[in-house]
């Protein structure tokens, strides 16, 4: 009797355990007026799915206000394309609790996109162009960026089967380029015979690189003069201009003339474009919502097997939340940036695609720097590519910030800018692979930080950098209208720039990562060792900083609370005095494997003090047997270019180095050696062999 009542009892339980879970069904065939809580519509049709992720969400908030959120909750959204008419916005009312999470997932095996868009209906005019009358506007009327984008141009994107089009422009694929400044930054005239704009030039943009190939902006024009060839903007440029810098100018009516290219002509209501060579037109969308999803003090979400698509601004923006979890998604063609994350706890970002994105990939801080508690906001195995697709510079597929970020496992790979850009302490970057960034930019670096004195802790370590490529202006001769653009141009593999200091970047594969692999920008107490180095250019350059950057440098460690008992115990060098701060003091280059195809053998450049600066149990060698280096002895004021090995040996700076033949094979992320390889003298530690993606 007692095992039979014990058994009841027990099987209640299961039961009651099951009821208090709770599924809600969406689908693009259901209705809003059932209850949500069955898959299919039943055969009278008078219950079924919900049609839309806005009554999915007020249900869960019913279930809150009649005290009946028992368990956790899952919103299963079936295969479909689902356009919203307002951001989906998460707050505290729509949170998961631990052991209750709110899950939000697509149908398994199955297409669940998520639209900002407005699909509009598109006819052919011609053999050449096709129009799309509009009945209605887009909702977004700003630039995702207003500091970088001003003008008069549309606020929202033309995609043609999923392909975004480029406004009309000139040249059609190319650059333009600046001849003379006629004043300091908003006058120029221009190398190149420029087009005839007639009619109103005040909806027209230029998109202008004016001094560097590190900064781009958007500007509107004001006057252009054919006859003089000469270009007035609306807004100055933040830089100087600069002879030889490039531009194109778009949004003009007479510019439309090429395959990708569209225009809206604001008077009729009315797009034109003329589609790539190489499709059929029969999907057409414009971008609309800035945003697809906003969570703001929300915890314990999660958001699965999802495409978020056609934002005009940033797709996903979480802030101020804890334990949101981003799994299998596929955040394609956004306007701004992939997935914003600000002041995040817990965060994770997992098995996910972000590409073509406006701006960054993924965006995220979190953590207190203060008390250095740790964000534990995760990037793990995610595939991301094609960032920087509107703003060329400053554009990663990573950005982070504040304290103890993860990055782990991810391909990231054809960027116009940086890979990952990093500030704060206590970042980990950890076994990613990453190749073919700084498409558009120079003096920029795959991975890059810099100007902190107090942003320490962080480490590189076991990742893949390769191809890192670089582009930039070479040369130009204005007399003749000739410029000279370039690739590789002024790249690095790991950039730690401006002062950047107390890094551990160890146990990296560098194979063609730039002109010079790894740069220290005149930083601090930088560890760089167990590294493998394979370069026709420079692999390790360590350079004493002009003192311009100082300044900015002391007033961060200033207001950064380094005098602190909980600093000083975590950052002991940091508190320690400086016996010259425009000096790069306490760097160590140590049991490195560097192999180098320079002509001249030339890759290094090493400007040091000799007290503070440890060097030593490396391996070096160079395949066309010659082998030389630049360095400056600092405090001696003591200089060489392309000196012999043996005269830098000689100095008693580097000791215990080695070289000879390494015997390494690189292949599919992996390292080998040969039996006779003489690593093991220098104490190489092996190399893990599970880089990149997890499949």
């Amino acid at each position: 009797m007692k095992y039979i009542l014990s058994l009841v009892i027990i099987t209640s339980l299961c039961v009651s355990n099951a009821a208090m879970s709770t599924d809600f069904y969406v689908n693009p065939k259901g209705n809003d007026s059932w209850s949500g809580t069955i898959k299919q519509a039943d055969e009278k049709k008078t219950d079924g799915p919900f049609k839309t992720l806005e009554k999915a969400k007020q249900a869960i908030r019913t279930l809150k206000q009649t005290n009946t959120f028992n368990d956790k909750v899952t919103v299963n959204i079936a295969t479909g394309s689902y356009y919203l008419s307002q951001p989906l916005n998460f707050n505290l009312m729509d949170s998961g609790l631990a052991g209750k999470e709110v899950l939000w997932q697509g149908e398994s095996g199955a297409q669940v996109t998520i639209s900002a868009g407005m699909p509009i209906t598109c006819k052919k005019r011609d053999a050449t162009f096709w129009d799309c009358p509009l009945t209605k506007l887009p909702v977004n009327n700003v630039y995702f960026d207003t500091g970088r984008i001003k003008g008069n141009t549309p606020k929202f994107e033309l995609y043609v089967n999923d392909q975004k089009m480029d406004l009309a422009r000139w040249p059609d694929h190319d650059w333009a380029h600046i001849k003379l400044p006629l004043d300091q930054k908003t006058q120029f005239s221009v190398m190149e015979t420029m087009p005839i704009l007639s009619g109103d030039i005040k909806t027209a943009q230029v998109h202008i690189f004016p001094g560097n190939d590190w900064y781009d902006q958007y500007l509107g024009i004001d006057s252009f003069d054919k006859t003089a060839n000469t270009i007035k903007l609306s807004s100055p440029t933040s830089y100087a201009l600069d002879s030889g810098r490039r531009f194109y100018i778009q949004n003009h009516p007479s510019l439309l003339n090429a395959p990708g290219e569209w225009l809206f002509d604001t008077a009729t209501k009315k797009i034109s474009f003329a589609p790539p060579a190489d499709i059929s037109p029969n999907k057409f969308m414009l971008s609309s919502l800035p945003n697809l999803i906003n969570v703001d003090a929300a915890n314990h979400l999660t958001f699965k097997n999802i495409s978020f698509e056609h934002s005009t601004g940033n797709a996903i923006t979480i802030k101020n939340s804890n334990d949101v979890v981003l799994d299998q998604l596929d955040v394609n063609n956004i306007g701004g940036k992939g997935v914003l994350v600000t002041n995040g706890q817990n965060v994770q970002i997992n098995n996910s695609k972000v590409h073509h994105t406006g701006g960054d990939g993924v965006d995220i801080s979190g953590g207190d720097r203060k008390t250095l508690q740790a964000s534990n906001n995760v990037i793990y195995n995610n595939y991301i590519h094609h960032t920087g697709t509107e703003l060329l510079t400053s554009s990663p597929g990573i950005r982070l910030s504040g304290v103890g970020n993860k990055v782990l496992h991810n391909l990231l790979e054809q960027g116009a800018a940086q890979g990952i850009i990093l500030h704060g302490n206590e970042h980990l970057i950890e076994k990613n692979e990453l190749h073919h960034f700084c498409l558009q930019a120079s003096d920029c670096g795959a991975v890059y930080t810099g100007r902190d004195w107090s942003a320490r802790g962080n480490i590189i370590r076991y990742n893949y950098i390769h191809d890192i490529i670089g582009f930039g202006m070479n040369s130009v001769d204005v007399a003749n209208n000739q410029v000279v653009y370039q690739s590789p141009n002024y790249v690095m593999g790991v950039y730690l720039d401006d002062g950047a200091s107390g890094f551990d970047v160890s146990g990296n594969i560098f194979e063609n990562a730039g002109s010079r692999s790894i740069h220290i920008n005149g930083g601090r107490d930088n560890k760089i060792y167990n590294n493998y180095f394979k370069t026709s250019d420079f692999a390790i350059w360590l350079a004493q900083q002009s003192p311009a950057v100082w300044d900015q440098n002391q007033k961060k460690l200033d207001d950064s609370p380094y005098k602190t008992p909980l600093w000083v115990q975590k950052y002991p060098e940091l508190a320690g005095p400086m016996h010259n701060k425009t000096w790069p003091e306490g760097n160590r280059i140590e049991r490195n494997i560097i192999v180098t195809s320079k002509p001249d053998g030339n890759s290094f450049r090493y400007n040091v003090p000799s007290n503070s600066t440890v060097i030593g149990n490396n391996i070096i060698w160079s395949t066309t047997g010659k082998l030389a280096i630049d360095y400056k002895i600092i405090e001696l004021n003591k200089q060489f270019g392309k000196a012999p090995w043996s005269q830098w040996t000689s100095e008693g700076i580097e000791q215990h180095s080695i070289v000879a033949n390494p015997c390494v094979t690189i292949e599919n992320k992996k390292m080998t050696t040969c039996p006779s390889s003489p690593i093991k003298d220098i104490g190489f530690v092996p190399l893990p062999n599970d880089i990149g993606l997890i499949p």
